[in-house]
């Protein structure tokens, strides 16, 4: 599946890409941080969202050099999260290996992320784009802001539906739409056609976000949720089971095991309502697109319907990829 996505892509998209230099530029860098980071949270991954960045590039004939820093702050800034949530999530593995927090230590990883933070800061300075720069620093502070939601709930077990929601479109949300909105704002759209990408990108995130956690119950998955649960984590699918049974939930709230109530109960209803409810998501960033398809054509490529609609191609591909992987 994931080939034949990556195929269907341009090949300079995926080359740049695939060859996208994430070593940190800095006459301070310490090599030891470079080291662990590179075997940890910067080894190996789809680099979907320097794609996505790169597809929006494409649209909007942004110049590939010029949105390089940019595309690279959202895979360093996103591999930033991974390192502090191995920290918050007492994590042993991450993509196949020891995480972070194991190879190095808990403070170490907490360092790497902040390093990789002001790292992305300081490069996007370098560019002289301010509003990009502004609107790096707007995902950052909501990245943070997430991950304290989650914990405050993790403690309270006052979960909402509306309140899980919020965590995804911080969590995930926030650097999806920073991926679509980066190369609107420095090809100087207008604000309209900038608030179509912003919300474009929020909603592939929330996709994205609700899709995973229905992985984390499908019979196929490689996933292991079970950290999750034992960290007192409850995604969109297990408030939609807790939600359902009512004797679930006050037990939960009472301080039993939440992998211990799962055991042995029937998941697919819950996993089907919130497949459904992603695909609405994809839905939406499909009518986004045809939004902007529909300036476009009379702008940008006025005269040019076809690289118009190769460009809007390529990224339902992405849509299309998202809701694929739910099968």
């Amino acid at each position: 599946m994931i080939a034949d996505f990556l195929e269907s892509l341009p090949p300079i998209v995926l080359e740049r890409s695939k060859n996208l230099d994430l070593n940190i530029r800095s006459v301070n860098a310490h090599q030891a941080i470079d080291n662990v980071l590179s075997r940890t949270v910067l080894k190996g991954g789809k680099r979907l969202r320097p794609l996505l960045t790169y597809l929006m590039a494409n649209l909007f004939k942004a110049d590939f050099d010029k949105m390089t820093p940019f595309a690279r702050a959202t895979e360093l800034v996103h591999a930033a999260s991974l390192s502090h949530d191995d920290v918050i999530d007492n994590a042993t593995m991450r993509r196949g290996a020891p995480s972070i927090n194991i190879l190095a230590s808990n403070k170490k990883a907490v360092l790497a992320g902040d390093y990789l933070l002001s790292s992305v800061i300081v490069d996007l300075c370098s560019t002289n784009e301010l509003a990009l720069v502004s609107e790096m620093s707007l995902v950052i502070k909501d990245l943070s802001e997430g991950e304290w939601l989650q914990l405050d709930l993790i403690e309270s077990k006052n979960y909402t539906r509306e309140l899980i929601r919020e965590v995804a479109r911080k969590k995930t949300s926030s650097v999806m739409s920073y991926c679509t909105v980066s190369p609107a704002i420095f090809a100087r759209m207008p604000q309209e056609v900038q608030t179509i990408c912003r919300n474009f990108g929020i909603s592939l995130g929330l996709a994205f976000q609700l899709i995973d956690d229905t992985l984390d119950y499908s019979a196929e998955s490689l996933k292991d949720q079970e950290l999750d649960l034992k960290n007192g984590i409850v995604n969109a699918v297990v408030f939609e089971l807790l939600s359902a049974r009512a004797d679930l939930m006050a037990r939960f709230k009472a301080g039993e095991d939440l992998a211990g109530l799962l055991l042995m109960v029937d998941m697919q209803a819950s996993v089907d309502k919130i497949s459904q409810e992603a695909h609405g998501h994809l839905e939406t960033a499909t009518h986004l697109l045809e939004e902007l398809r529909i300036y476009l054509a009379d702008t940008l490529y006025k005269n040019e319907a076809a690289q118009l609609e190769s460009a809007i191609n390529h990224l339902q591909l992405i849509v299309a990829f998202m809701g694929m992987r739910s099968h």
